[in-house]
């Protein structure tokens, strides 16, 4: 499977952020192909994997990214770190449901899966993850640093 290409709406500017986004999309992705793939019956253990991935790489992702905020001195770190909580919390509350899946309410969770993530990434990259980025041009400091 082939990750996931970043596109110009996602970019923030920030090359390392927006690998490390590229990665995080790379598992809603995955997510919808789960879900349209009509040729797959047994669909749980794939949807553990991905929210399990997902769960790891976000702790990997979020602390570095809020530990470059802190280096930049970036004064809405507080609210961002709670947007990063209630996403963490969301991704468990999905991984502790799975073992509950059937057949009948499995691609029902991968449609609510897909939903989320697609909305969560649009509002948070787009919007969140580009201020603390313009903070670090308004300011002169350097991507580099991340």
């Amino acid at each position: 499977m082939k990750q996931y290409q970043i596109s110009d709406e996602y970019r923030t500017g920030n090359d390392r952020i927006d690998q490390q986004h590229a990665k995080l999309l790379d598992y809603t992705w995955r997510a919808q192909e789960l879900f349209t793939d009509e040729n797959m019956l047994f669909k749980s253990d794939d949807i553990r994997k991905i929210l399990e991935g997902l769960e790891y790489y976000t702790l990997v992702h979020f602390t570095e990214e809020e530990e470059f905020m802190e280096r930049l001195g970036y004064g809405e770190i507080e609210d961002h770190r709670k947007q990063h909580d209630d996403f963490r919390m969301r991704i468990r509350s999905f991984i502790e449901r799975v073992p509950e899946l059937s057949l009948d309410t499995q691609d029902d969770m991968l449609g609510e899966i897909f939903d989320y993530l697609q909305g969560w990434w649009k509002s948070h990259i787009t919007h969140e993850d580009r201020k603390y980025v313009e903070f670090e041009r308004e300011n002169g400091l350097l991507a580099e640093e991340a």
